[in-house]
């Protein structure tokens, strides 16, 4: 039996390869700062950043030996930014005066990844592959740049137990020649431990590099996990999860850390066995 879809399937199937899912996450980051105070001297971490992540998962069968995986996120951003205030120095100069704070939000990047995976059995899970990142959002929300470099998962699932991670670092190759170069590191562990049939423990920390900081200055490490249960609405077999993470170390702009200490995330799956 596997608990990985909380469904009784056969000993050699493999619980990633062998299911498609609609894969729906929603993370938010409080008491976020919008700007440096080199910047805003009056900025201050009341603003949330909201990714809202829309992953479809598709394995495409190529024949007893290998698989082709598939995952396409599409991001959904709202983030802090603002507006100059212009205004009259006191030597009657134009200068700004403050700045309006206000959210962004819109589509922002889409990444579309593909691993190539043998046929390992039902205990393991080996891909490697490439990862592409396409802008499409603009200003706050949105990379601006044209993205793409290899990527590689594994995971071992046998019983309760599935722990492993995926991986990419992308490199920009082309796009708006004013925006920052691209040299991004992202790493999403799993360790996940099934209960009983519905409830499971799962910590799945999206830990990232900015290598383009200095000094190590662009990790994100956050750290933590939350609780599961599977259930089935209609006959369809479905997950959800509660998550909550302390973002241990965050990157740091302008010599300050933005970022609020915590993130809050929400997963929803629907799960599709083929």
């Amino acid at each position: 039996a596997s608990f990985l879809t909380g469904e009784v399937v056969s000993a050699q199937t493999n619980p990633i390869t062998s299911t498609t899912r609609l894969w729906a996450e929603w993370d938010v980051i409080p008491n976020t700062q919008w700007a440096p105070r080199s910047i805003d001297p009056s900025a201050s971490q009341d603003r949330s950043i909201q990714i809202f992540k829309l992953q479809p998962v598709f394995p495409f069968r190529l024949n007893d030996d290998w698989t082709v995986l598939t995952r396409t996120i599409f991001r959904f951003v709202s983030s802090p930014t603002a507006d100059p205030v212009i205004g009259l120095s006191p030597a009657g100069l134009p200068a700004v005066m403050g700045f309006n704070q206000r959210n962004q939000a819109g589509l922002s990047d889409i990444s579309p990844t593909a691993f190539l995976v043998p046929n390992l059995g039902p205990n393991w899970t080996v891909g490697l592959g490439s990862s592409v990142v396409l802008p499409a959002g603009d200003q706050a929300i949105g990379s601006g740049k044209v993205s793409a470099g290899p990527a590689f998962l594994a995971f071992h699932h046998r019983g309760p137990w599935i722990v492993g991670a995926r991986m990419r670092n992308v490199w920009s190759l082309a796009g708006d020649p004013e925006r920052d170069d691209i040299n991004r590191l992202v790493v999403r562990g799993l360790l996940r431990y099934q209960l009983d049939r519905s409830w499971y423990l799962i910590s799945s920390p999206l830990i990232s590099s900015d290598w383009t900081q200095p000094e190590g200055k662009g990790w994100m490490v956050p750290v933590g996990g939350g609780v599961g249960r599977s259930f089935r609405l209609a006959g369809q077999p479905m997950q959800v999860s509660l998550e909550a993470y302390y973002n241990a170390v965050k990157p740091q702009f302008a010599g300050e850390e933005l970022l609020g200490d915590w993130t809050v995330r929400t997963q929803w799956q629907v799960l599709f066995p083929n």
